[in-house]
């Protein structure tokens, strides 16, 4: 019985070794999110809108399981409502991460918690209505943020992984609006800001892949 015992727990010891993501290995993958809404207001106005996101990313793993990173972002928001007939965002990101991994047990499972910190571009432009008046704002930040997630082995190179991305968000910005027509009124705007992102679940929850070459 002790043998038994014994050989189990080597066994198992072993099998965990090998769920460790090995130092060395290089991380590849991307963030895809599309989204699609529709408000219809009792007043008679609908809104219907549309959002992309992509964030490719590459990390190398300095110890097992301990993996840092850069990642670039892409986001793209394009809405219509009878106030405004075209409402569009554009967003562009970059930055650095660093990502724990814990797996649990050899089930090909992981848990992980990331944190990075990003310099963001915005753009808003909206357009009314037979031209009565064009706005733009534009918006520049520096964001710490952190995030917690699953990811699962598909294969020894190919994960699969969802998280609540930018769960808790600590902001600088500085936003400039354009004064492009006699209804429009332009300011200058910078601020701190701290958030979490559960409370749109559609900006927050994603689905992702990653690539692990080993060493």
């Amino acid at each position: 019985m002790r043998k038994l015992l014994l050989s189990a727990m080597v066994l198992l010891l072993i099998l965990s070794a090998r769920a460790q993501i090995g130092r060395g290995s290089i991380f590849l993958g991307g963030d895809i999110g599309v989204y699609t809404q529709k408000v219809n207001y009792d007043s008679g106005s609908d809104l219907k809108g549309t959002i992309i996101n992509v964030f490719p990313v590459f990390g190398k793993f300095i110890k097992d399981n301990l993996v840092v990173g850069t990642n670039l972002g892409f986001s793209l928001s394009n809405s219509e409502n009878d106030l405004y007939i075209d409402n569009k965002i554009t967003t562009y990101q970059a930055g650095v991460f660093i990502r724990k991994y814990k797996n649990i047990g050899a089930s090909g499972f992981y848990i992980f918690g990331q944190g990075g910190l990003n310099i963001g571009y915005y753009k808003q432009e909206s357009d009314a209505p037979d031209n009565a008046y064009d706005d733009e704002v534009k918006r520049t930040s520096i964001s710490i943020n952190a995030f917690p997630g699953i990811s699962f082995a598909v294969s020894k190179r190919f994960h699969l992984e969802t998280g609540f991305n930018n769960l808790v968000n600590l902001t600088y910005y500085d936003e400039k609006r354009d004064d492009n027509s006699p209804n429009v009124t332009g300011y200058d705007s910078h601020g701190f800001g701290i958030s979490s992102s559960l409370s749109n679940a559609t900006s927050s929850f994603y689905l992702g892949f990653r690539v692990l070459l080993s060493k």
